[in-house]
């Protein structure tokens, strides 16, 4: 089986020769979304042509049909702090009254089966079984939401030592990551990943930011195997994991919301920590992946023991030696907003706790319309586009 694309059409080709099947996906569009649709399908046996096209209307009944039945994936929240719930910022607002779009990880998968039956005489008779999932993977986030098309700055990107420009000033803002026992309080299934958060005081500065910062939550990206999950690929090696602090500029900024729309690269510092894999459990993980199986679905949350769960335990020995680039988030609106700190140590999982990752559900309790578990949430590398990546080491 073969395939080809272009900007508008992708066609699966079964066969080779005269005698082919060639199915033609186009796009269809909604006022909110794009997603490819089975359109036509072009049977060539010999020197006999036939196609069979999908009307417009039946179309446009598939996506209505599709938008009322399917779950929205939520991407990791940004959650108020101190009192801040009841303020809304006029940018807040405009996105409160835009419908959100649905997106994920999903890849584009066609199934076909096809059975040419004999002919009688002149009579040719072919029955063809096919199932088609719509696309709304990170391939198709600039289709979704036209404005990440614009932008030239995202993340992640790869990064390759030797390129790096060592800044020596780097070593003289040692970074101060203060973070009180209340940081970890709540544990919740977004449907993307796992996210922690809390309202304890924390306070972070120092390094390549003039800044005070603070804690607003953390989760993490992973893949279907050990080969593959981590958002960073280091000198053309990429981890099966990575966990992301992120936090958000207490001194420019009113809200966590104000900070993630700054387009500013100042508005969000994220902590990016690589995992590895470890013969042994990781201990203070552990901790944490030990409660998954009581957020299983999306949307699912528990309170957290801060005795047990302590945001320090998850920052590395060594946070003085780090990549920093300005950059974007990950998931979709995928704001420039942030400056991004990639740690140059790793964090050890064992392979059952990675596991446990990917036993987390995209859809929520009760839900028939999907089952999928998330074994991948992570986004592919973006081009530098002439962005200078800094290192705190020689």
């Amino acid at each position: 089986m073969t395939s080809t694309m272009n900007e508008d059409v992708q066609s699966v080709v079964v066969g080779s020769g005269t005698d082919r099947v060639a199915i033609n996906l186009g796009q269809a569009s909604t006022d909110q979304t794009q997603s490819l649709l089975l359109t036509s399908i072009l049977i060539e046996i010999g020197d006999i042509e036939i196609q069979i096209r999908r009307s417009v209307q039946t179309a446009d009944t598939y996506l209505k049909k599709e938008n009322n039945l399917s779950t929205p994936v939520r991407p990791p929240k940004i959650t108020y702090q101190y009192g801040e719930e009841g303020k809304k910022s006029d940018k807040e607002e405009k996105v409160k009254t835009t419908q959100p779009v649905r997106w994920d990880y999903s890849v584009s998968r066609v199934n076909i089966t096809c059975v040419i039956k004999p002919r009688r005489r002149i009579k040719m008779k072919a029955d063809f079984h096919l199932s088609l999932s719509v696309f709304k993977g990170p391939h198709m986030w600039s289709r979704l939401f036209p404005e990440i098309a614009c932008k030239k700055f995202q993340s992640p990107i790869r990064i390759y030592t030797d390129q790096c420009e060592f800044d020596p000033t780097l070593t003289q803002r040692p970074f101060v990551f203060t973070a009180g026992e209340n940081c970890c309080q709540t544990l919740e299934n977004t449907g993307s990943s796992f996210q922690v958060t809390g309202s304890g005081h924390s306070v972070i500065t120092g390094g390549p930011v003039s800044d005070q910062y603070q804690f607003l939550q953390f989760h993490a990206h992973w893949g279907s195997n050990d080969l593959e999950g981590a958002e960073h690929v280091i000198d053309g090696i990429r981890l099966p994991g990575e966990l992301h602090i992120v936090t958000w500029n207490t001194s420019k900024y009113r809200t966590p919301q104000d900070a993630a729309l700054s387009e500013q690269f100042d508005g969000l510092m994220v902590f990016g920590i690589l995992l590895k894999v470890v013969s042994s459990d990781n201990q203070e993980f552990g901790k944490l992946v030990d409660l998954f199986s009581n957020i299983s679905y999306n949307g699912e949350k528990i309170d957290l023991d801060y005795e047990k769960v302590s945001l320090s335990s998850f920052l590395p020995n060594d946070m003085q030696s780090y990549f920093t680039y300005n950059g974007s988030l990950t998931t979709p609106m995928c704001s420039e907003s942030v400056r991004w700190i990639v740690f140059r140590e790793k964090m050890g999982v064992s392979r059952r706790q990675f596991e446990q990752l990917r036993q987390l559900k995209s859809s929520c309790r009760g839900d028939n319309t999907t089952s999928g578990y998330i074994m991948q949430n992570f986004r592919p590398v973006m081009p530098l586009n002439g962005r200078v990546v800094y290192r705190s080491f020689s």
